[in-house]
């Protein structure tokens, strides 16, 4: 759940918006002048979304890293091949995930 609260009334209401956020799981958009600052959440919130962040980095640079490593053996390949390669790789992926589950 996400709340608004001006920049005043955060320094009113400290202890009990603090209490919210890690007890509530309460997410509060920090406002002056009516205009959004900043966003007070959860640690634990925050410390997953940093996690994210960095697999997400992570995963970039494999994918840069193996397009580079591909270059090479891609040039002259039409769009139209490219997405028919990789529709055969996703059925495989999928036939590999299912014969795992069985």
């Amino acid at each position: 759940m996400e709340q608004r609260i001006g920049a005043t009334n955060l320094r009113q209401q400290l202890a009990d918006v603090l209490q919210a956020v890690q007890e509530q799981g309460v997410s509060y958009v920090i406002e002056t002048f009516g205009r959004p600052q900043a966003i007070l959440i959860n640690l634990d919130e925050y410390r997953q979304y940093q996690r994210f962040c960095q697999e997400r980095e992570t995963f970039f640079d494999w994918l840069e890293q193996t397009a580079e490593r591909h270059a090479e053996r891609n040039v002259g390949l039409s769009d139209k091949h490219v997405l028919a390669i990789i529709e055969r790789a996703r059925e495989r992926a999928c036939e590999d995930v299912v014969s795992t589950a069985d």
